[in-house]
């Protein structure tokens, strides 16, 4: 097959976010059988890696975007509608067999594609705007949320619609899309993750004491996570174990969270990090404290195949669908989750279970093979092969 990957983010070797990542594999796999030409926004500290995504396309398009640097929704919404009608001057101009949109908002300004089409949507975008909405707090906020989340739903089920399917990252995504319009063909299908099944779970570099949060902090999401756990959960874990140690691991940390490590010497926020494996080995548990987002959490399934024990909550695992108490645990009240952390931290024997069943079920429903076989048999279905 000759497929045209249109993406928003370039992708490379250790790009420091989740959606990057996840590209990146997307691209590596397929280009082992298939013909890969990809078209990618990209910014201009990103340039250096174009030769490093390079050997992996039979044809490359970039689009240079500079953020702006009070991250302008306008501005960034324009860049999309670019992306979109590069898209469609390709998709007229060239021959290939497939295209496969990553990112809901890519597939914006592109038209209905006359060869088969796959939108992977990493996030359903109007389930955050939801959960705004559902925690709005008097008249004005719950009005302005209410709109918002509105005009969201209209926009992903206007895009959704040009597909013929919609990948997403878990059983409740595929629902809600559903909802929007019963003629929106999703399918569970996520993306090869990169996971790591070699690690020694009782590595000899384990620190004692150690959480671990990662994720691109850039991300609102993350940041919200961040501030909440730091705010009304460490402090409840330090009531009974003081000297317990945070590793904060992400790229671009704004001001509020590198003040978090000034102000207390057990927080270490380290800034950008080439591979997160060395934080996943020697940190005792890992912390997943997310109050929105949607999808797959990547770093939750990266802890867990490393053989770190994970506490999140119930957002966090929603599109990886764990068993709490036996692959990780699920808490959503502060106190509730301070409470397993303190479990894990306690008691060796634990974390080694909940070590080796969160690795088990990754392996299991995670594992690139299996995921990335499932995707080449949809593409095949679409063909008509």
């Amino acid at each position: 097959m000759k497929i045209l990957i249109v993406t928003p983010f370039l992708p490379y070797p250790g790009v420091p976010h989740a959606g990057g990542m996840l590209v990146f594999e997307s691209v590596k796999r397929l280009s082992e059988r298939h013909e890969v030409c990809l078209l990618s926004r990209v910014e201009p500290f990103e340039e250096k890696h174009i030769e490093d995504i390079r050997p992996f396309c039979k044809e490359l398009y970039l689009y240079t975007f500079k953020t702006p640097p009070s991250r302008n929704p306008f501005s960034i919404i324009f860049s999309y509608i670019i992306l979109g009608l590069k898209a469609n001057r390709l998709l007229k101009e060239k021959g290939f067999d497939l295209v496969q949109a990553e990112f809901t908002e890519t597939g914006f300004a592109m038209r209905r594609p006359r060869i088969p089409s796959v939108l992977v949507a990493h996030d359903v975008i109007s389930k955050p705007a939801k959960r705004r909405l559902d925690a709005s707090k008097g008249l004005r906020e719950k009005f302005f949320n209410s709109l918002k989340f509105r005009a969201i739903r209209l926009v992903e089920s206007f895009i959704s619609r040009k597909f013929d399917r919609v990948l997403v990252m878990s059983g409740i995504d595929r629902d809600i899309l559903v909802s929007l319009d019963r003629s929106i063909r999703a399918e569970v299908s996520p993306h090869p993750l990169q996971l790591d099944f070699e690690s020694d779970i009782e590595s000899a570099g384990r620190e004692t004491g150690t959480l671990l949060f990662a994720g691109a902090m850039h991300r609102d999401v993350n940041i919200e996570a961040v501030l909440h756990f730091c705010g009304r959960i460490l402090p409840l874990i330090r009531e009974k174990c003081p000297d317990v140690k945070l590793y904060i691991a992400g790229n671009n940390p704004p001001e509020a969270v590198r003040r978090l490590a000034e102000s207390d010497r057990n927080i270490v926020v380290t800034g950008f990090v080439n591979d997160l494996r060395g934080y996943f080995l020697k940190s005792t548990v890992f912390v997943s404290p997310l109050l929105t987002g949607g999808g797959i959490i990547v770093k939750n399934l990266q802890a867990m195949s490393c053989g770190l024990p994970v506490v999140t909550t119930s957002i966090g695992n929603e599109g990886i669908e764990a068993v709490s108490g036996r692959d990780l645990f699920v808490a959503d009240a502060p106190e509730d989750f301070a409470d397993k952390v303190l479990m894990l931290l306690r008691d060796p024997g634990l974390r080694r279970e909940i070590s080796l069943n969160g690795r088990g079920f990754a392996r299991e429903r995670f594992s690139d093979d299996r995921l990335f076989e499932g995707r080449i048999k949809l593409y095949e279905q679409l063909l008509g092969r």
